[in-house]
C-alpha cells in the first residue's frame, strides 16, 4: 500500500507538467517578420512598401502589406489631379483580390493601401514605375513572373531565414 501511495504524487506531477507543456505549444504565437522597402525615382515620387508575413512552420500563412506613394509637390496642383488618378490605378490593380481586403485611403500628399490576405491570395511588389511624358503615368507590373518584382503567395514554402534571404535579395529590410 505505502509503495503504491508513493507513485501518485509524481504520476499527478507528471502528468501536470505533460498538459502545461502541450498548452505552452499549443498557445506559442507563430512567427513573423516584416520587411520594408523605400525607392524615391527620378521625379522625386517615394514608394513605400512595408510588408508583415505570418509563417506557420515553412509556409506563409497570412501577408499584411501597407504600401505608400508619396508625391512631390510638383504634381500635387488640383488641375492635374494626379492623387485620384493614382488611388483608382491602384483600386483597379487589386481587383483581382477579394473586396474586403484592400483598402486604399487618399491624404493631401499620398495614397496609402492596405492589403490583407490569408487565403489563396498572391501578392506583387515592387512593381510600380512613374514616368512623365508631359503628364504623369502610373505603369504596374502585374506579370508575376517579371524579374524585377516580388511575388508572394499564401503557402509558399519559406522558412523564417529563406524568407528573409529571398526578400534581402530583392532590396528589402527585414527583421
Amino acid at each position: 500500500m505505502v509503495l503504491k501511495k508513493g507513485r501518485v504524487v509524481p504520476m499527478i506531477l507528471t502528468i501536470i507538467l505533460i498538459v502545461v507543456i502541450i498548452y505552452l505549444f499549443a498557445t506559442i504565437k507563430q512567427p513573423y517578420v516584416v520587411c520594408t522597402k523605400s525607392t524615391t525615382n527620378d521625379l522625386k515620387i517615394e514608394v513605400n512598401e512595408k510588408i508583415q508575413v505570418n509563417l506557420d512552420g515553412n509556409n506563409i500563412k497570412k501577408m499584411d502589406l501597407t504600401k505608400t506613394i508619396i508625391l512631390p509637390e510638383t504634381f500635387l496642383n488640383e488641375e492635374d489631379n494626379y492623387l485620384n488618378s493614382i488611388k483608382s490605378t491602384l483600386k483597379e490593380s487589386y481587383d483581382y483580390l477579394p473586396k474586403k481586403t484592400v483598402s486604399i485611403n487618399q491624404e493631401s500628399d499620398r495614397i496609402i493601401a492596405h492589403i490583407i490576405v490569408n487565403n489563396d491570395e498572391t501578392l506583387i511588389l515592387n512593381n510600380i514605375e512613374f514616368t512623365n511624358n508631359k503628364k504623369l503615368e502610373l505603369e504596374i507590373n502585374a506579370n508575376t513572373k517579371a524579374k524585377d518584382v516580388v511575388t508572394l503567395k499564401i503557402n509558399d514554402s519559406y522558412s523564417e531565414g529563406e524568407f528573409m534571404t529571398h526578400m534581402k535579395n530583392n532590396g528589402y529590410l527585414c527583421n
